[in-house]
């Protein structure tokens, strides 16, 4: 016989509405304290709940500490992956001016949120948790973008050896293009311009 899961009391709701408007708090809180140039390592939970407005009985309610913080902002800061068109890669038709808007796309998301990504970037550094994390991130961007290599090149004599070593290295470099080199939207379009001139010259590239 199956069992009727209990009815949600109007207490227990409102305490869940609470809860997700102090995650929401602690979150902004940070986000905003990492934009004031403020570095992960000295981000004590003393700041973010004093930022944030709640008390570290309420933190701790929502987040069990501060990398778990960081690494919901990472996801949300990454949430672009799954919106960028990139199947356009595997598009045998494709023109450099798609592959600039896609460029362009991807590393507008990152300069929006380049202080989340950096403290992010900061923290795998000596976070063993959020350097797998981060790298898993990464991977997964790697492989989407190996999806479309492979679909590409499925027919092509110049089809890539090892689609997935490539669009690993790919990824890295852009990862670290854009962490060390985007700085505003001037240095943002720069760089994007100059990560598609790379990728073009290899989706494009002949047998001679």
């Amino acid at each position: 016989m199956r069992t009727k899961n209990p009815p949600v009391t109007a207490q227990a709701e409102s305490g869940r509405k609470r809860r997700e408007a102090s995650r929401s708090e602690i979150l902004a809180g940070t986000r905003r304290l990492l934009a004031a140039g403020g570095a992960v390592a000295s981000l004590s939970i003393d700041r973010i709940v004093a930022e944030a407005g709640v008390s570290r009985a309420t933190f701790y309610v929502c987040f069990p500490d501060k990398r778990a913080v960081v690494a919901q902002l990472a996801q949300e800061a990454l949430s672009w992956r799954e919106h960028v068109h990139a199947e356009v890669l595997a598009d045998p038709d494709l023109t450099r001016a798609q592959l600039d808007e896609l460029l362009l796309t991807i590393v507008r998301h990152w300069q929006a949120d380049r202080d989340v990504l950096g403290a992010i970037v900061e923290l795998a550094e000596h976070d063993p948790a959020m350097r797998t994390a981060w790298r898993g991130a990464i991977a997964d961007i790697a492989d989407q973008a190996a999806d479309q290599f492979r679909v590409r090149w499925r027919r092509s004599r110049d089809r890539l050896d090892n689609p997935e070593a490539v669009a690993a290295v790919f990824t890295w470099m852009l990862e670290r293009s854009c962490h060390q080199l985007v700085t505003d939207s001037e240095s943002a379009e720069t760089i994007a311009l100059a990560i598609s001139e790379i990728l073009w010259r290899t989706l494009s590239y002949r047998t001679p």
